[in-house]
């Protein structure tokens, strides 16, 4: 189904779509080469940056461990810090200060990174060089009294001239002595470490541009970081680094000795850089190959199209069906095969074209005869005049005459002769107002007949009057309302004749009072009107002298099958025959 589709596509479409699977299928490859080598660049990263990690933490550990060792010293030296501090006597303690803060002093020489050394024994009394006593003093309870030595992280603590961010490390003071006392405690020791010293030199690794690095304490402070929008004592940025658009390749790891955290995010920007040039290259070496194969491509394309757009074009135009497009000829120039089609098309055209000629004469022959046909019946209709009618009118003529004086045979004559006069001349199609007004004459013929028992009602708007409608269209409607509805009846016949419009079609009806017709002799009429042709009279006591079916007819030959009358009636209720024509004003044939 799907191949059958394909070949009915324009072949414009199907060379498209032939380039664009080209183009799809390079892009592809190129995507899968590219993602393949991102893979194997960020796992070669993630290694290096691993490296780099225990790299970090083997230089942390060293130097931790130089620390622990310092603490150990000094906590645990009996001479001078041990005895200082298990001193009680104020004079021999004062003399044995001097000797504490040379020992003190050549500890914190030992190394590089230590900035101060604090000894803050049980009452609160802080021995040091830098720092802040009050501070200090606060950090030691800080201190866990169960661990030989502690990092307690990052602390901001006032230096002499600045408030310096450095690290602590610390160890409780026990008496290496006196083992049976109570509390064997004598107080705590601090170091207090410049935290960009605790790798060595302040510079952790050699990292590539742009790289950050995270250096997070036990409480997931900052204690060290490249990254110039971090503040030190700032939890990781975390939320940053690792969000759904984040432009990071992450790696982490913990600092065993300090329970603390490394972070380092690599920019996916640095890191794929070349093959992001790389990527570059490819795509307008792919733009180049697509222009050199656009080019024979469309000139193969235009060989193929533009002969067919034209045999297209002057087919579109023969299939208007206008008779002058038949004239026309095709010539293009093209491939073999094309050339060939263009010939036996402008061949077939010209066969067309006789054909055409010679069968349009034939219709209008055909047309010409046809439409004298018509004339002739039309004529053959309205020649037929009732002559019951006119025996029943030169009777009341005669029985006016003996019993009353001129005048009403004057109207009477006046009427009748305006009548025939109007039935015999004129167009075929006249204005709805002349042919009402001769409606009016002929019943006012029949009211001088019938006297009071006839009674008319007319309901015509004036937007209605103009209309055009064939002549003599109701008059044998009328007659038939009479002779077959009123006539019978000995109380007084109404007759009501209406008209309007519907959207384009007027609408006219007959309405009587009379005795009305069974359903069986209604739909007998109605199919009668239905099968009888123009020419097949009918007698004089049938549904009329010139007849619903001739007024049916004559409906239908002028606007087609659509248009025509209709009987309605109930015994004793009466009968409606209504009349739908086209609207049509003065200016239509």
């Amino acid at each position: 189904m799907k191949r059958s589709y394909l070949k009915k596509l324009p072949i414009t479409v199907q060379l498209s779509l032939l380039g664009l699977l080209i183009v799809m299928v390079m892009i592809s490859i190129m995507a899968v080469n590219y993602y393949q080598a991102v893979n194997v660049v960020k796992k070669n990263n993630s290694d290096y940056i691993k490296g780099v990690i225990s790299q970090l933490n083997q230089s942390i550990s060293s130097n931790s461990n130089d620390v622990k060792r310092i603490m150990e010293t000094i906590a645990y030296n009996g001479q001078t810090v041990q005895s200082f501090l298990s001193e009680k006597n104020p004079v021999q303690k004062l003399e044995m200060f001097n000797q504490l803060k040379a020992y003190l002093s050549d500890m914190r020489k030992m190394k590089k990174a230590i900035l101060d050394i604090a000894l803050v024994e049980n009452n609160g009394a802080v021995f040091n060089f830098l720092a802040n006593s009050a501070q200090i003093e606060a950090i030691s309870r800080e201190i866990p009294r169960d661990n030989l030595s502690y990092f307690l992280g990052l602390k901001m603590i006032d230096l002499p001239y600045t408030t310096t961010p450095v690290l602590v490390a610390g160890v409780p003071i026990y008496s290496t002595t006196d083992f049976e006392a109570v509390n064997s405690e004598l107080g705590t020791l601090l170091l207090i470490i410049d935290n960009r010293l605790l790798f060595g030199d302040g510079n952790p690794v050699n990292l590539p541009e742009g790289a950050l690095i995270y250096m997070a304490d036990r409480n997931g402070r900052l204690f060290y970081t490249n990254d110039d929008s971090s503040n030190l004592g700032e939890p990781i940025p975390k939320d940053r680094l690792l969000n759904h658009n984040s432009q990071y390749m992450i790696q982490r790891e913990a600092i065993p000795d300090m329970d603390g955290e490394i972070v380092i995010a690599m920019p996916n920007r640095v890191l794929l850089q070349g093959l992001n040039v790389i990527r570059q290259q490819q795509l307008i070496m792919v733009a180049i190959a697509l222009v050199l194969m656009i080019i024979p491509l469309l000139f193969v394309s235009n060989n193929i199209l533009l002969p067919l757009k034209k045999f297209m074009r002057l087919m579109g135009e023969v299939s208007l069906g206008e008779k002058n497009h038949l004239s026309k000829r095709i010539d293009v120039d093209g491939y073999a095969e094309m050339i060939i089609m263009a010939s036996r098309f402008n061949e077939m055209l010209a066969e067309i074209e006789k054909l055409t000629d010679h069968l349009l004469e034939s219709k209008r022959v055909l047309y010409e005869s046809e439409l004298i046909k018509r004339r002739a019946e039309l004529s053959f209709l309205q020649s037929q005049i009732n002559p019951h009618f006119l025996y029943n009118t030169l009777e009341s003529i005669k029985g006016l005459a003996a019993r009353e004086g001129s005048s009403k045979i004057f109207e009477l004559t006046k009427a009748l002769a305006m009548f025939f006069r109007y039935s015999i001349k004129g167009p075929d199609m006249i204005s709805l107002e002349r042919e009402w007004i001769i409606i009016k004459n002929y019943i006012f013929i029949h009211q001088i007949r019938f006297g009071e028992r006839l009674h008319v009602e007319y309901d015509i708007p004036t937007e209605c009057l103009a209309c055009l409608v064939p002549k003599m269209i109701l008059q044998p409607i009328v007659e038939n309302a009479i002779k077959h509805g009123i006539e019978p009846l000995r109380q007084t016949g109404v007759l009501v004749i209406k008209g309007y419009r519907d959207g384009e079609n007027l609408c006219l009806s007959v309405n009587d009072n009379g005795t009305g017709i069974s359903l069986e002799q209604l739909e007998e009429i109605n199919n009668t009107m239905e099968c009888l042709s123009p020419t097949d009279g009918l007698d004089g006591d049938s549904v009329s002298g010139i007849g619903l079916a001739n007024v049916h007819k004559r409906i239908r030959m002028i606007f087609g099958e659509p248009y025509g009358i209709r009987m309605t009636s109930e015994l004793e209720g009466g009968t409606t025959v209504s009349l739908t024509i086209p609207v049509r004003g003065e200016g239509h044939v």
